[in-house]
């Protein structure tokens, strides 16, 4: 493998290309910047905004289209009950206040929202954890978000490098300075930068069953947090029912309104052999309809909670789900009140299903426990700069007003609202600065990518799969310290097998190489946020500790500076 090394420069290196990326791109450049723009897929063919999970997408907009008791400030109020203490009030309040205005930014450049039938109004539904109906419907997930912004920056002459993954960032004097990336030939690429904005989304590939595509590994986390940027609420994730087969797909929470049948491998149902005592499944079902992911917060736990465990215990299918019908359900009572979200969404959903070979009157499907966005990332602020001067970030990879929980169809908005802040701050960050700070030796001299084995009897396949399965038993519904403390255990032993007895020769090798490496420190940063929260609150569940505690209304801060790893602290404080 080659070790060339060339030098790039830039005012503005975007790492990326979905949403955020792409709104940061053209704010950056609308600014006067001089932006790059790197993909280690194919750009506007990649990442998790180009990645269709579900038959619409949701946009949270409070303009009373669904609702005219609506407002911002009720918009604002859902996403802090949501996130349960642990979102920052201060960002919160910002994506409330213009969220509008991104969705008439998007339509500016041609993105469609859909309308109700017969009505000079946008069609809307009440997604997760919300008060009122405010998601806003764009057919084909966010495709057109990605398909519409990159036509632009295509327009606009973008300096895009595509196939180049980023390695490392380039920190120094509590600054970033650009970054290390890796050519598909292995060569090794400096990119000097007066701003780095990371919009390189999740880490949901560390888990065995995932809604996003195999590229989404953790990388940004890993590299900011390796840098010396703060990460927030790591232990917060979303992780939900989905479809896995015939196709994979998340399973919109307005389906429980169906009250759908649930049975195991052998056709028998499963759910109230593992509800307490007293509990109905009917009850619990009820609550489900109020969100797709998982959430200790309410009893519509139990629903994860027993497919998980049916699964655990040998009572699913080779495939590693259950099985899930409608058959005889009384659909035409179901739809007759047509301001029930599952009326609304009803026939855009059954056409999705249909046009994939399934008839959701009559058929069953595979359902499971699937891992979708982490609802934690790095610390920023209303620039959407982290604490590394010149880092900014923007999407899922930075925390922003998401908490224990988040509302469905704010994490696009998120990327709209804080792509733009984070591509003008950006940009006016990059002319202040005269020149690119010179760097020094010590940082010069380590400016190459981690070192493998090259040799070896473990395959980076078969690592890859031992941390995902150990990921999706311990880390993904059911956490105790018991077996947070065993997933440690599997990420220390598949990194020393991977970096002592791992061939790994192409520059192919070297990517998988480099992304296996990447959500083992993910998965360690998850683990070490979940064992320093020992209750339940949102998202994250200890079996060992299933009530919330007053006592931990707190943050949990990863910071590799600090004696113990992490400090605890209030967001709004900070």
């Amino acid at each position: 493998m080659s070790t060339f090394r060339r030098e790039i420069h830039t005012d503005v290196l975007v790492v990326g290309s979905g949403g955020a990326a792409l709104r940061a791109v053209l704010e950056a450049d609308g600014a006067g910047a001089e932006v790059l723009v790197v993909i280690k897929g194919e750009f506007r063919k990649s990442g998790a905004t180009f990645h269709s999970v579900a038959e619409v997408g949701a946009f949270n907009v409070p303009d009373a289209a669904g609702d005219p008791l609506d407002s911002p400030e009720v918009f604002l109020q859902d996403i802090l009950t949501a996130g349960q203490g642990m979102a920052d009030p201060r960002l919160a309040g910002i994506l409330a206040n213009e969220a509008e205005d991104a969705l008439h930014y998007l339509e500016q450049y041609g993105v469609h929202f859909e309308r109700r039938e017969d009505e000079d109004r946008y069609l809307t539904y009440r997604a997760c954890f919300s008060s009122k109906s405010r998601s806003h419907v764009i057919q084909d997930h966010f495709k057109p978000i990605v398909k519409a912004l990159g036509t632009e920056a295509s327009r606009r002459g973008i300096r895009v490098m595509d196939r180049l993954m980023i390695v490392d960032l380039i920190a120094q004097d509590g600054q970033c300075l650009g970054a290390v990336a890796l050519d598909h030939n292995g060569d090794t690429v400096i990119i000097r930068a007066k701003s780095t904005i990371l919009t390189t989304g999740g880490a949901s590939q560390l888990f065995a069953k995932n809604l996003y595509p195999s590229d989404i590994t953790g990388d940004g986390y890993a590299m900011a947090y390796r840098a010396g940027a703060h990460l927030v609420n790591m232990e917060f994730m979303q992780a939900g029912v989905s479809v896995i087969t015939p196709f994979i797909n998340l399973f919109g929470n307005y389906l429980w309104d169906a009250r759908p049948n649930l049975t195991d491998r052998n056709g028998q149902p499963f759910v109230e052999d593992y509800l307490p005592e007293g509990l109905s499944l009917d009850a619990v079902i009820a609550q489900k309809e109020r969100h797709f992911p998982f959430s200790s917060s309410d009893i519509s736990r139990y629903i994860e909670i027993s497919i998980q465990k049916a699964i655990n215990d040998g009572r699913g299918t080779d495939e590693g789900g259950v099985y899930m019908d409608f058959i005889g359900r009384d659909f035409t009572q179901i739809l007759a009140d047509k301001d029930r979200s599952i009326a609304r969404m009803w026939p855009l959903t059954y056409q999705w299903y249909q046009e994939r070979g399934v008839d959701l009157y009559k058929d069953k499907i595979q359902i499971t426990c699937s891992a979708h966005a982490i609802n934690g990332g790095l610390r920023i602020d209303a620039d959407a700069q982290s604490n590394l001067k010149g880092l900014f970030a923007a999407g899922e990879v930075a925390a922003g007003p998401h908490g224990a929980d988040r509302l469905g169809g704010n994490m696009s908005v998120t990327c709209q609202v804080f792509g733009g802040r984070a591509g003008r701050a950006a940009a006016e960050r990059a002319q202040r600065l005269a020149d690119h700070p010179p760097l020094s030796k010590d940082v010069a001299e380590h400016l190459h990518p981690a070192a493998f084995s090259g040799q070896g009897k473990h395959s980076l396949e078969t690592l890859r799969q031992d941390l995902q399965k150990a990921a999706n038993r311990y880390l993904l519904i059911l956490r105790d310290e018991t077996g947070l403390r065993q997933f440690l255990r599997v990420c220390r032993q598949v990194r020393q097998a991977l970096l002592e007895d791992t061939c790994v020769e192409t520059a192919a090798q070297k990517v998988a190489a480099l992304e296996l490496s990447n959500m083992i420190q993910v998965g360690e940063l998850m683990a070490t946020a979940a064992l320093a929260r020992p209750e339940s609150r949102g998202s994250h569940y200890r079996e060992d500790h299933p009530e919330s505690d007053a006592r931990f209304s707190r943050n949990v801060i990863l910071d590799r500076n600090h004696p113990d790893g992490h400090f605890i602290a209030r967001l709004a404080d900070l």
